[in-house]
């Protein structure tokens, strides 16, 4: 159900505790440039990623140490922690995925991509009132992302909460959300409540506005309208 809702696209990641305190400032030498060594690594594992990495095992797993030795030699840097994140989430290892997300706000106390990463994995785990207050807590911080924003409306929506959900949705679409993706999102909601014909309505314009955006075009055809 949650794959419904816009989670947003973050970047690749794996994991490695207490590292700050386990590498000398020897070490932290080889860490100049953060930024580039991570770009270095993220292209040929995106590229491998695309291929399958079932064709590439062997590459991809080394790929994957690569970054998590990053995130040791660089404990600071948040791309390659997010980066971690998302890798341990992608392989089922959300506990190693959430202790990455944790070192990251304990740095920087506000972090859309990683708290879209966060609640998604507590909305996976059937914890929604975590997911709410969080995301509650992380707009309160930063109040102009429309990404937490759609995020907090998708599970308002999920809780049963359609009111704030709408509410949550407007001001997303202000913030410079897509409006077909708040159309798709409406839709849902006006779906769930029985109102059909406001639902199609909703498909339609979001099918418009990106008619590549399959989930769309699926729940109009299934409302018996069928694509346009």
């Amino acid at each position: 159900m949650i794959n419904r809702w816009r989670l947003a696209a973050i970047a690749v990641g794996l994991m490695a505790s207490g590292c700050a305190s386990s590498y000398s400032a020897v070490a932290r030498q080889h860490c100049a440039d953060a930024d580039s060594q991570l770009s270095v690594l993220l292209a040929p594992l995106e590229e491998s990623r695309g291929a399958g990495c079932a064709a590439w095992p062997t590459e991809c797993d080394n790929l994957r140490r690569e970054i998590e030795r990053l995130s040791l030699v660089c404990p600071g840097h948040t791309p390659t922690l997010l980066t971690n994140a998302v890798i341990a989430y992608e392989s089922g290892q959300t506990v190693k995925a959430q202790q990455f997300l944790d070192r990251i706000f304990e740095r920087a106390g506000s972090h859309p991509d990683a708290a879209i990463l966060r609640a998604r994995i507590a909305v996976e785990e059937g914890n929604l009132p975590f997911a709410r207050r969080f995301l509650e807590q992380q707009i309160l911080l930063a109040p102009d992302q429309a990404a937490l924003r759609e995020t907090h409306a998708g599970v308002l929506y999920l809780t049963g909460d359609s009111e704030h959900a709408r509410i949550e949705l407007n001001a997303a679409s202000e913030l410079g959300a897509p409006r077909w993706r708040i159309a798709y999102h409406l839709g849902l909601i006006e779906e769930a409540q029985g109102r059909m014909d406001a639902a199609k309505r909703f498909y339609s314009e979001a099918v418009a506005g990106n008619p590549g955006f399959a989930p769309a075009r699926a729940r109009l055809n299934g409302l018996g309208r069928g694509s346009e």
